[in-house]
């Protein structure tokens, strides 16, 4: 219990400073969207506080810690240089909280949108808990609480996930950024499967990393809420229905037209007319 109290506290005092810095940022460039950029550096954070805290072997600890790093600094990354280095604008997202927020706006900013990114990065950090309590052997054979299976089957996951995100990005970026497509709606690629490839690659990303420590222990289960948590959140909270909102606004019926012949997360083939 004092370990887990111990390893939570740092990781939240660092998340409190960490999105102060992130929320300055955004205030001096007048653009909040750099929220996006430190989403994925919050979560690589608290997984390294709590993975050099805990008792567990470095073999474990590894075994969570590299492929979190990966998919922060490919998603920061390509955000940082897609976004903020070219001066993008805000997204509209955050250009409706402006408008919500009044002139109260950069506190409620920093209340509602920062610290409460922060708060949930610290919910989905569960996995990285227990795999830096955890002894894991290549040696120990396959299963059991010291085995590798699970670590095996996360880190093809994980991959899947992160190769199916960067496809994903990178076609989108690429259709928005040929004048040609103004207007129309990106169905091309891992977009004629699912309106949000993107999105449902990034829950394969988080599926991988939730199941790698729940053999560890049998309270370690408890990382599997980490996956299904980054479902909701993708697809009934912050993910689908804002991407869908402003589509809609922007596309009209072209959108509704995708929406009826497009799965919204799960790819699948388009729906016949």
């Amino acid at each position: 219990m004092d370990n887990l109290l111990i390893s939570y506290l740092a990781a939240v005092i660092f998340t409190f400073l960490f999105m102060s810095l992130m929320w300055f940022w955004g205030k001096s460039r007048d653009n909040y969207a750099v929220i996006d950029v430190g989403w994925g550096l919050v979560i690589a954070g608290v997984a390294s506080i709590l993975v050099y805290l805990g008792r567990g072997n470095w073999i474990a600890k590894l075994a969570v810690l590299v492929p979190v790093w990966i998919w922060a600094l490919r998603l920061s990354g390509f955000l940082f240089w897609t976004r903020i280095r070219t001066n993008h604008p805000e997204d509209k997202r955050y250009t409706g909280f402006r408008k919500d927020y009044g002139d109260k706006v950069h506190l409620k900013m920093f209340t509602n949108v920062f610290l409460v990114q922060g708060f949930l990065a610290l919910l989905l950090s569960v996995p990285f808990y227990f795999a830096a309590q955890w002894d894991l052997f290549p040696n120990s054979g396959a299963l059991g609480p010291n085995g590798y299976l699970m670590v095996l089957l996360g880190w093809v996951l994980f991959f899947v996930g992160v190769v199916g995100e960067a496809i994903s990005d990178r076609d989108l970026h690429k259709f928005v950024a040929d004048s040609n497509n103004k207007g129309k709606v990106c169905n091309v690629g891992l977009w004629k499967f699912s309106r949000h490839p993107n999105y449902f690659f990034e829950w394969i990303i988080w599926v991988g990393i939730g199941i790698i420590p729940v053999l560890s222990s049998p309270e370690a289960i408890l990382s599997l809420f980490t996956p299904l948590f980054m479902f909701v959140l993708l697809r009934f909270v912050s993910g689908v229905p804002f991407a869908e909102k402003y589509s809609l606004l922007s596309k009209g019926d072209l959108f509704r037209e995708y929406q009826r012949s497009t799965n919204a997360f799960f790819p699948w083939f388009s729906k016949q007319k």
